[in-house]
């Protein structure tokens, strides 16, 4: 690279002739001035000027990645090494604070082991780089993920790993992120760290299109199901070769799942079931090859519900819904017409469908509160960020008190709800992950963290400003997160329901000759 003087730059100052500089390193802007985004006479302001500080009051560091072919060279006198690549940047373990739990930046944890260090490098390859155009694209595009890349999820375990500890996952015959991790070390808090990767991308749409719905279908099939389906059905969904969604949630049945009125009625051979009904709101849907049904077979209320796994077919037809984020995700409205469900496909026992489907919201609600609470952390980086380079009435925004009382308020509200994480899923590998204390606690996190998420939202859109209400540039990571974090307060249960739960757990189990 040419290593180019201050004095040399201040020479080309000019539209026909224009450079600029930018953290140290030497661009000439002279033809590309003229589609600038921003506009031609805001650009050549700058000809032959170091434009450091307004550009990354205005651009993201992956600007300087995209037009990269603009470099002329490195000023002499350069202070510190050249910019990294933001592509690469995203992929290394932030320095800032908060920005990543805390065993990660020099605290000590009983928790976490260097294989889960190593995991999260290995997650965070694939989901920060490998997927990371893809997500970009798709989640701007409503467009499906591609099979190659769901097939590559597979391929390196990550589709097994986010269903939990078990006999799954030695199903990939490449292992664990290459063996970084052996099945029998494998626990939740190993779930977790990939969990916690899969938001790298900040695009949620993407993300559960791509394996957050086969996260909340599979594990009743890993649980429940009879071997037939774990030998034939469950191994192509874990390579990526198939797809699976949980689905029970109806346009008449949402928290109160006993209410739902799709229906399984024996034929008369007494062999196969004929399904019909609706589901709204399926994650995934679109591209289901599975369905894990919730069914009514019996009495009305709770006892007469069975789960049932149903095949794609003519008569399981599926129709995009659009939602406040992306349709990326597949999320579908699904309808069963005359459906034939042969007996051999119920899972579990008929009309015990029920228990099935509150077990399997311990592990679907716990992912999901590790999924707020690590998106919550990537927009606060984002904040803190922000509020450090911002420039305002002469000063950095970071010296207005109102901006770093709101960053406390962010760095408390993520800390807290981590820890309360932490204890759970602690206690999930100690004490089973099915109980009934264990899935209040977990449903008073989830209440916990859907209410931090809209404080962090509150807050990051204040100290962003416009920027953080815009769906491009600067804001985007802000944007996303405002716009589509009340989404988690409503599936998987209610903040209601699940405030609701926690304090009626509570309530069995108070002693009855506590007083004051």
């Amino acid at each position: 690279m040419a290593s180019i003087t201050q004095e040399e730059v201040a020479k080309h100052n000019k539209a026909d002739d224009a450079w600029i500089i930018v953290d140290g390193d030497v661009y000439d802007v002279t033809k590309f001035a003229g589609v600038h985004p921003g506009g031609t006479q805001i650009l050549l302001e700058y000809a032959g000027k170091d434009a450091t500080e307004d550009f990354y009051a205005l651009h993201r560091l992956e600007v300087l990645d995209k037009y990269a072919r603009l470099k002329k060279g490195r000023l002499a006198d350069a202070k510190g090494p050249p910019p990294k690549k933001a592509s690469e940047a995203i992929q290394e373990f932030s320095k800032v604070p908060f920005a990543e739990p805390a065993y990660l930046q020099g605290f000590k944890s009983p928790y976490f082991t260097e294989t889960h260090v190593k995991l999260r490098q290995e997650a965070r390859k694939f989901f920060a780089g490998e997927s990371m155009e893809e997500a970009l694209e798709c989640e701007q595009k409503s467009t499906a993920p591609s099979k190659e890349m769901r097939k590559r999820m597979g391929e390196l375990g990550l589709i097994a790993m986010v269903q939990g500890p078990g006999a799954h996952l030695k199903i990939p015959p490449k292992g664990l992120c290459g063996g970084v991790v052996k099945p029998e070390e494998f626990t939740y808090f190993h779930e977790m760290v990939v969990q916690e990767e899969r938001c790298r991308t900040m695009c949620p749409g993407y993300e559960d299109g791509l394996d957050g719905a086969v996260s909340i279908g599979l594990p009743v099939l890993l649980k429940y199901g009879a071997d037939w389906m774990k030998n034939e059905v469950v191994p192509p969904i874990i390579m990526g070769d198939q797809t699976c969604v949980l689905s029970i949630t109806e346009a008449f049945a949402g928290s109160d799942v006993a209410g739902l009125r799709t229906t399984a009625v024996l034929d008369a051979s007494g062999e196969n079931y004929i399904v019909n009904g609706t589901k709204k709101w399926i994650t995934g849907g679109m591209y289901a090859d599975w369905f894990v049904t919730a069914v009514r077979t019996g009495k009305q209320g709770a006892g007469g519900i069975s789960m049932m796994l149903i095949p794609r077919s003519d008569a399981v037809q599926t129709k995009i819904m659009k939602s406040k984020y992306s349709s990326a995700a597949g999320t579908a409205y699904v309808t069963y017409e005359n459906c034939i469900v042969p007996k051999k496909y119920l899972i579990g026992t008929e009309n015990k469908g029920f228990q099935i489907i509150m077990s399997n919201f311990n592990h679907e609600r716990w992912m999901i509160t590790v999924v707020c609470i690590a998106r919550a952390r990537i927009c606060t980086e984002e904040t803190f960020k922000w509020a450090m380079q911002r420039k305002v009435f002469g000063k950095p925004l970071i010296e207005q008190p109102v901006i770093r009382e709101k960053l406390a308020q962010m760095f408390a509200g993520v800390e807290t709800c981590t820890q309360m994480l932490y204890d759970i899923t602690y206690n999930m590998i100690s004490m089973g992950s099915q109980g009934a204390e264990v899935g209040a606690r977990i449903a008073l996190l989830k209440y916990q963290s859907t209410r931090m998420n809209h404080l962090v939202a509150d807050n990051a859109v204040q100290v962003l400003g416009g920027r953080g209400v815009t769906q491009t540039g600067m804001g985007r990571v802000v944007e996303v997160f405002s716009r589509m974090y009340k989404i988690p307060a409503v599936y998987g249960g209610s903040e209601e329901i699940m405030a609701d739960l926690a304090v009626r757990t509570a309530i069995k189990g108070y002693p009855k000759h506590a007083r004051l």
